[in-house]
């Protein structure tokens, strides 16, 4: 990784963390830590752009803005899976793993080139290749869930149930006896009571609305936050040993290996006829092959940007912003996610604006997961 020139070893080791969604980066291996205005040069047009790295609230502006980018990108994950409703859900999620998988590629190789031999020696271990297809495995049936869900249900309905990951963090951890603060175990009852809310809300019998909301698709964007879990706490053990791109690359490619299998077994066809060519290249692979066709390109131009916006520019930029904005604070500007989704949607006018229950649900639930958040980073903090 590029370290700041003025940034010691122990600084730039208290800055990882892992590659994930919901809450995860409060699993950096010190818990969360100061910014700091490096005073990093980004080159532009030949020059230097003095601006963006002007301090403020700690840290450069360039940080704050590549933040917002990153949360706005992820937000429309959502937006981007529902413009493929044709598309089978597992068909869907194994397109955007593979597609997701070439991307980071081209990180993982430039890392395992400049790792050393212990880390390489770590990633081949047999335990470590274990538990990188359980980790690719979590995350492929929490992609497969969510979109199952997104397309079973609303848009609003479907980003608030799946932020609530955290919440189940702090129940499991509660159960199986890890320590809990009573703030955390607050925060996941608050959660419950919201998803309650959010869960028994309903269109209302409106014949004019974009989207329908069933108890079937809500069940499943719950169950997508809680299938990540198995993700989020191996990533948390691994990435202490392996750079960002050398344990995201082989989780995300098993993860699409998970799916595309998953699919083929699952019988979820989306080629017109049925011969050997069209099974691979229009089902499995079929984001990537365009043949001239309107339908074959808009699959391919959704499904680069899953790649390159939620997954590049989200997921990574967020975690590469973490050497200079607190990870409390950039773990709590994920959690507007399913705000900035939701008004997104309803603006392009591809779905409803939420019920008022919906409203109310959504605002006890992001209130929730903050609380378990801070809870969570202040225990952290008081080990």
């Amino acid at each position: 990784r590029d370290v700041p020139a003025d940034m010691t070893p122990e600084e730039d080791e208290r800055v990882e963390s892992v590659d994930l969604e919901d809450g995860s980066a409060l699993l950096s291996r010190d818990g969360p830590t100061a910014a700091s205005d490096a005073g990093v040069r980004l080159p532009a047009f030949g020059g230097d752009v003095t601006f963006l790295e002007r301090s403020a609230f700690g840290a450069p502006l360039w940080a704050w803005a590549q933040l917002a980018a990153a949360v706005l990108a992820i937000s429309t994950a959502g937006i981007a899976f529902d413009q493929l409703p044709e598309v089978p859900p597992l068909r869907l999620a194994s397109w955007r793993m593979q597609a997701t998988s070439l991307v980071l590629l081209v990180g993982a190789q430039r890392e395992w080139r400049a790792a050393d031999a212990c880390t390489k020696n770590f990633a081949l271990r047999r335990d470590t290749l274990v538990l990188l297809v359980v980790s690719g495995t979590c995350l492929g049936v929490h992609f497969g869930l969510w979109v199952a869900g997104l397309q079973s249900t609303s848009l609003s309905h479907s980003l608030l149930l799946v932020t609530c990951t955290p919440l189940f963090l702090a129940f499991g951890a509660f159960a199986l006896g890890f320590p809990t603060s009573r703030g955390e175990l607050l925060g996941a009852a608050l959660g419950v009571a919201g998803v309650a809310l959010v869960a028994f809300d309903a269109p209302g019998g409106k014949s004019n609305c974009i989207e329908r909301v069933t108890w079937q698709g809500d069940v499943l964007s719950l169950g997508a936050a809680a299938a990540i879990v198995g993700y989020v706490l191996i990533g948390s053990e691994l990435r202490k040993q392996m750079p960002l791109f050398l344990y995201a690359f082989p989780v995300t490619f098993f993860s699409a290996a998970f799916l595309s299998t998953a699919a083929l077994v699952a019988g979820e066809p989306v080629a017109e006829d049925g011969d050997a060519k069209s099974v691979w290249l229009g089902d499995v692979f079929g984001w990537a092959f365009v043949n001239g066709t309107s339908r074959f390109l808009k699959r391919f131009v959704v499904v680069s940007y899953l790649a390159l916006g939620p997954g590049l520019i989200g997921h990574t930029g967020y975690n590469s912003v973490l050497k200079h904005v607190s990870p409390l604070v950039v773990t709590m500007a994920l959690t507007l996610e399913p705000v900035f989704g939701s008004a997104l949607g309803f603006f392009l006018g591809v779905a409803d604006a939420p019920g008022a229950q919906t409203l109310l649900g959504g605002v006890v639930v992001v209130c929730a997961v903050a609380t378990v958040i801070v809870a969570t980073a202040r225990r952290q903090r008081d080990v």
